[in-house]
């Protein structure tokens, strides 16, 4: 569950840094909401892979070696 949470706060904090780039008035400010957007994109991308990882890991037999 606290992926889940994780996830939409982390696509909220992206949605603001969307908004913040689009009213900025200065450099500075869209740097910081495209750089926030951005984090937020691949932040969220990482918790896919890695619940993919999880879910293959769980598939594979266990090898002893």
């Amino acid at each position: 569950m606290s992926h889940w949470i994780m996830g939409i706060f982390t696509g909220l904090l992206g949605l603001a840094g969307l908004m913040m780039a689009g009213a900025a008035r200065d450099f500075g400010i869209l740097a910081f909401g495209l750089a926030l957007a951005l984090y937020a994109t691949l932040f969220c991308w990482w918790m896919i892979k890695t619940a993919y990882d999880e879910i293959e890991q769980a598939d594979r037999p266990f090898r002893q070696e």
